[in-house]
């Protein structure tokens, strides 16, 4: 399986979720956006050695998201806004489904999503 790693999974897997362990080693991506905010969320939690261990853990995962998917993302953002889906988020997303990625978070908001593993 093909998976997009939102930050949601990135900070669980940072924290050694044991539920996501299986992920760890799979075909998954990530974008700078979920990086940078998994840096601030373990700065802030714990240090910049954390943050920086991770930041270059994680960085061998990062795709460089296509121009033409901003629109795409900010087309679902518009169309859901009662949800308010984060910016981030939503380019996640958008390319998860682009790239025939399962869409892996535990933001309960994507639960009734096509294309989307939530774990909790």
């Amino acid at each position: 399986m093909k998976y997009f790693l939102d930050t949601y999974a990135l900070i669980e897997i940072a924290e050694g979720s044991p539920k996501y362990q299986k992920y760890v080693d799979s075909d998954a991506v990530t974008l700078k956006d979920n990086l940078a905010e998994l840096y601030y969320f373990l700065l802030k939690k714990y240090d910049d050695k954390t943050a920086d261990f991770f930041l270059d853990k994680f960085s061998k995962i990062v795709v460089e998201l296509p121009i033409t998917f901003i629109a795409k993302a900010m087309i679902f953002k518009h169309n859901h806004t009662k949800t308010r889906f984060s910016y981030i988020d939503c380019l996640g997303y958008a390319y998860s489904l682009e790239d025939k990625r399962i869409f892996l978070t535990g933001d309960r908001a994507f639960e009734s999503m096509e294309n989307v593993e939530l774990i909790r």
